[in-house]
């Protein structure tokens, strides 16, 4: 099982951006980088971000009036501002525009890695994908925004084909390995129809006939 955390990085640095994403990344970070406010509004309105970090000074709108914007049009991603502007009337700047954090330049990136991850959300989302997470708490799978509640013994059903995703599982063991009491082929085949439905465009459950089924994440 694998979070998947998205960052948009805004910075117009390109040797401070690399060498940022490239800690982002060897800390398990999935990482969007923007160089201006166009592409930063680009991203935002296509995906879905865990954290927002903004260099302040970039070409055309800076960072605080990206953050403004963002915030209104009721954007609350936390945020994080890594600058050279360092006077108490810009980190006041920032904070009011909404951030949370700021951080001044240069400074040492396993400060920064602290901070991100001290300002991520806390969640039992399991994100297997851009478009498929599970919340295994309240039984609920979200595929491409829309989220469902599964009836347990259905949810429980899923856990075990992601657990063994990609290989092909006998309907024997899939009965003898999920369900506490013995089922018939005909009550699987009515579960595994259901779960055809709800991942629908995220996954499909290959039906391998006489052997078993092979699930796998689109």
């Amino acid at each position: 099982m694998e979070f998947i955390i998205n960052i948009l990085f805004l910075e117009d640095d390109v040797l401070l951006a690399q060498s940022v994403i490239d800690e982002l990344e060897d800390s398990d970070y999935t990482v969007f980088w923007a160089c201006e406010a166009d592409e930063v509004f680009e991203f935002t309105y296509n995906n879905k971000f865990d954290l927002y970090l903004f260099d302040v000074n970039v070409p055309g709108m800076n960072g605080f009036d990206i953050l403004k914007s963002l915030r209104d049009s009721a954007d609350n991603t936390p945020t994080i501002f890594m600058t050279s502007r360092n006077q108490i009337d810009d980190l006041r700047s920032g904070f009011n525009v909404g951030a949370c954090d700021y951080i001044k330049k240069p400074f040492d990136i396993d400060e920064l890695l602290i901070r991100i991850e001290s300002k991520l959300p806390v969640s039992n989302e399991i994100k297997y994908s851009k478009i498929f997470s599970l919340e295994s708490k309240e039984y609920k799978i979200k595929c491409k925004q829309k989220i469902t509640t599964l009836p347990l013994k259905e949810f429980k059903l899923l856990e075990y084909f992601i657990l063994y995703k990609s290989k092909l599982m006998e309907s024997e063991s899939i009965i003898d390995d999920v369900f506490e009491s013995a089922i018939t082929l005909a009550t699987l085949r009515t579960y595994i129809k259901n779960l055809k439905r709800d991942v629908d465009g995220c996954a499909v459950i290959e039906n391998v006939k006489g052997v078993g089924y092979r699930f796998k994440f689109l």
